[in-house]
């Protein structure tokens, strides 16, 4: 089991000494969350229910985020989880991911979901009603682009012709967040899935819905490496990672502290939580 440390709603500070860290206390990697302008009154339900975020949370560019932490580790690796790429057009998307590949040294798996705040995909100009199909148009652009440098479209939502985008870096890991029959099925289609914040009982459901999806491109395709990665709704416990390393998950993450208390934002505060974290789960194995 990989433990990757939670880097959600937290300020520009800090995000070296924390990454340095990180590396040295043996964690697999950093995961840092997005989202770009919240409405104050948005009405969208997160998937777990909660209404975990507001339009104060902080939320640093995720890309800017881990080329800073990058730039102070050699082993550490990064993902975004989730990226939401619905907010977004898919040329600077895919310049931005294959910059960020290549300069950490392929260190960087590109998080991606449709989105779960429907207000603030449409606050950035985009229509959240056909994200999905949106998505799975993106992602074949970024796709070309990121395989020979060239692409072009003809489709209902983007249309432009023969367009270069260097250099390439051949390939950026996609691993695709959410837990709809949809997403399920997409993230069969690529590198991994991530899942967020489920009960148990939810996670073991939601992988034999995405093993028998994978089933069917691996009967097409042939075996590839394929990462399953989920963080469950339960306190940090080694019977809970036994049991998800059991069932096939690769890595989860390490909330080495409280999201938003007051009591961890001292830089020692967050570093005796990782070190705590680290003590109990990663050293000993």
């Amino acid at each position: 089991m990989e433990y990757w440390l939670a880097w959600f709603h937290e300020g520009n500070d800090q995000v070296k000494q924390v990454a340095a860290a990180a590396e040295k206390m043996g964690y697999a990697g950093i995961a840092v969350s997005d989202h770009v302008a919240i409405p104050r009154d948005y009405t969208a339900v997160h998937p777990s229910g909660q209404r975990h975020i507001h339009a104060h949370t902080r939320f640093p560019d995720p890309m800017i985020t881990i080329a800073t932490m990058a730039a102070v580790t050699e082993q550490l690796r990064f993902m975004t989880y989730v990226y939401v790429l619905t907010m977004r057009e898919p040329f600077s998307a895919a310049k931005q991911a294959a910059t960020l590949a290549m300069q950490t040294d392929n260190r960087f798996v590109f998080g991606v979901g449709a989105g779960w705040c429907e207000d603030e995909i449409a606050v950035l100009g985009h229509d959240p009603r056909n994200r999905g199909k949106r998505m799975d148009a993106m992602l074949e652009v970024m796709q070309d682009f990121w395989e020979d440098g060239m692409a072009e479209a003809d489709n209902a939502f983007y249309r432009f012709p023969p367009t270069g985008q260097f250099p390439v870096p051949g390939k950026v890991p996609v691993w695709i967040g959410g837990k709809s029959p949809a997403a399920l099925r997409r993230a069969a289609r690529f590198d991994g899935w991530m899942g967020m914040n489920y009960p148990m009982a939810e996670i073991r459901e939601l992988l034999d819905r995405l093993n028998a999806e994978r089933a069917i491109v691996e009967a097409e395709r042939g075996t590839e490496p394929f990462g399953r990665f989920v963080m469950p709704q339960t306190e940090p416990d080694p019977g809970i990672y036994h049991q998800l390393e059991d069932w096939g998950i690769d890595g989860t993450i390490a909330m080495a502290w409280t999201v938003d208390d007051p009591a961890f934002h001292p830089l020692e505060a967050k570093l005796e939580a990782m070190e705590q974290f680290a003590d109990r789960f990663i050293k000993p194995r």
